[in-house]
């Protein structure tokens, strides 16, 4: 049983390294958190993440760590109370491996120049790391963490699987 759990800001390689763990892994991708969930109310957006913690074998493309993020950032958000991700993080310690991909907010820019997105611009980026940085070092589990602008999206996923593989191959020899 695994759950891998994609976390950082926007152009950091996310959804790609999720694609390439999905055709390797044969995880299905579900996006854990997002702008509109936000706005649903505490009580949806908990029902939502607690939910999404009884999957396995899953990759989780954004999850509580982005919700903390930009619920912060944009004050009309939806935000999950420290005893609700608490509630969360152990319901799911045994399993989840916390990926946080971040790059230097110039890279960001620069990708999100290229990119474009309709909810984050320019200005938010510097912001945005400062509190995922925050969230992240507050985060309850371990965090696995890689630059992507030191990294590509190839050799993340082939660390990720690695890691993966190793808890696969732990728990078969548990048995």
């Amino acid at each position: 049983m695994t759950m891998i759990i994609l976390e950082g800001t926007d152009c950091c390689y996310k959804s790609t390294v999720a694609d390439k763990l999905r055709k390797e892994l044969g995880y299905p991708v579900i996006k854990g958190s997002s702008f509109e969930l936000a706005k649903s109310g505490n009580e949806k957006l908990f029902e939502h993440f607690n939910k999404l913690a009884d999957e396995d074998n899953v990759i989780i493309d954004r999850y509580i760590y982005s919700n903390l993020v930009y619920a912060k950032k944009f004050k009309d958000y939806s935000i999950l109370t420290e005893e609700q991700q608490r509630t969360i993080e152990e319901k799911i310690r045994d399993k989840a491996k916390v990926i946080y991909l971040h790059a230097d907010p110039k890279v960001i820019k620069q990708r999100l120049l290229e990119r474009g997105d309709e909810y984050i611009k320019d200005r938010d980026i510097e912001p945005v790391l400062k509190l995922y940085r925050k969230v992240m070092s507050d985060a309850g589990l371990h965090t696995y963490s890689w630059d992507t602008e030191q990294w590509s999206s190839k050799e993340i996923a082939e660390d990720i699987i690695f890691l993966v593989d190793g808890v696969i191959y732990e728990e078969s020899n548990c048995n």
